[in-house]
């Protein structure tokens, strides 16, 4: 039986007709099996960004650590040396690494974030309350109305996001080399080595200059995604829409 199907349009009440069609049942809060075809594509972007996530914001930095504090497990530790661990790794050793610091940069997370929310903000300014767009709605409500009304503007400030955490997690892991640094700085004093005390001093300079880096990536990609979502609220009219909610 073929025949012809309304889809309404929410915003102003109008409806689009699709013709020669099987008649489908249109069911409030449940999928249109018209449309089934589109739901892996957004399940696979949701997925993506979840990898991604991952993978930069815990990962990169965990592995970062994990090499700044094998400086101070192995001593000796040279490029050299360094290439003479990673050929004794297989497919599981790889795994497990790949998983610790995974760990490792999830548990760095919070640190990272108060320190770019704190000395970063100190630094290098907080400007979102001057943001001509800015408004009252509470974050939480503004993902929710991005997520729902702009999915394509959600997907540009999750990008954001991420690099804001990568940015900040490896603050953190800078952090955690600088001091490495500063160890390794004392050892050679107390070894009478001079030649390890400037290679040393040298490695904190960089770690530092790192770190302040890192510091200010971190505040700018966190106002390009507040700036984002404040456009994007602004430019749709959606606070409206949390009003009448």
């Amino acid at each position: 039986m073929k025949s012809t199907i309304y889809r309404m349009n929410v915003r102003d009440n109008s409806f689009t007709g699709f013709k020669n069609l099987p008649v489908v049942a249109i069911i409030p809060n449940q999928i249109n099996p018209l449309f089934l075809s589109e739901q892996p594509k957004t399940t696979s972007m949701k997925d993506l960004l979840q990898h991604a996530f991952d993978f930069f914001a815990y990962i990169i930095p965990g592995l970062f650590v994990i090499f700044s504090l094998s400086i101070l497990v192995v001593p000796d530790l040279t490029p050299e040396t360094a290439i003479e661990y990673t050929k004794d790794f297989d497919a599981g050793l790889a795994t497990v690494f790949v998983i610790v610091a995974y760990v490792v940069g999830f548990c760095i997370y919070p640190v990272g974030r108060m320190l770019y929310k704190t000395l970063g903000f100190k630094l290098f300014g907080n400007r979102i309350l001057a943001d001509s767009n800015h408004s009252n709605i509470s974050v939480p409500t503004k993902y929710a109305l991005l997520r729902e009304h702009s999915p394509m503007n959600f997907k540009y400030v999750e990008s954001w996001n991420i690099y804001c955490a990568m940015s900040h997690n490896l603050m953190v892991a800078s952090l955690i080399f600088c001091i490495v640094s500063i160890v390794k700085i004392i050892m050679a004093l107390m070894a009478g080595a001079s030649t390890g005390v400037l290679i040393w001093f040298g490695a904190l300079l960089m770690g530092i200059l790192i770190f302040l880096i890192l510091t200010q990536r971190a505040v700018t990609y966190f106002h390009w995604a507040a700036y984002d979502i404040n456009a994007t609220i602004a430019s749709l009219d959606l606070k409206d829409l949390s009003e009448e909610k």
